[in-house]
């Protein structure tokens, strides 16, 4: 089954390939008790079948739940993934919905608060990783200053986010985009 809590007075968004949401279901009580202080809406997940018994298609999960967020306004949301009558110590996630790869499957008990972050903020996370994968291979900086180095990602450490292209130590913040080069 899944639930959604929309912190804000919402119709049901439109079905996506099969994938529904309404007022009508069973509403998982874990869920509800720890969103009962907050003014909102809770929504219930159907699928074209009697039950989600084996559902997968996260991918209309988190584009319904985009859809929500912009309808509605809203920075935030939260789903739960669980099984009908079961109750769960629940354990939550936070999910930027703008960053697809981070928009998995939520486990069984699972809370997954979508919460949207500015642009700035995924671009660097984009930047950071970008930097963790390519240590070792040449590549192009774009600094944020318009201004372009080439050479080989001899380091990069992603807790302090500073690293050395070549010669060139530089700090991630400071960089646009990170482009491979043959």
């Amino acid at each position: 089954m899944l639930n959604m809590f929309v912190p804000a007075k919402v119709l049901a968004p439109e079905p996506v390939r099969g994938l529904a949401f309404g007022e009508a279901g069973e509403l998982q009580k874990d869920f509800v008790v720890r969103f009962r202080s907050a003014k909102g809406t809770f929504l219930v997940g159907s699928g074209p079948g009697h039950c989600l018994c084996g559902f997968d298609d996260w991918d209309a999960l988190y584009s319904v739940a985009r859809t929500v967020m912009g309808q509605a306004a809203i920075g935030w949301l939260a789903l739960i993934h669980f099984w009908s009558g079961d109750r769960y110590e629940l354990v939550e996630r936070e999910v930027d919905p703008g960053e697809l790869e981070a928009c998995t499957a939520i486990e069984v008990g699972e809370v997954v608060i979508l919460r949207a972050q500015p642009e700035e903020q995924r671009r660097h996370r984009r930047v950071v990783r970008a930097l963790q994968e390519r240590v070792g291979s040449y590549v192009t900086l774009t600094f944020k200053s318009g201004r372009a180095l080439h050479g080989e990602l001899r380091h990069f450490d992603a807790e302090s986010e500073v690293g050395r292209l070549d010669l060139t130590t530089f700090v991630a913040g400071q960089i646009f985009s990170v482009t491979p080069r043959a």
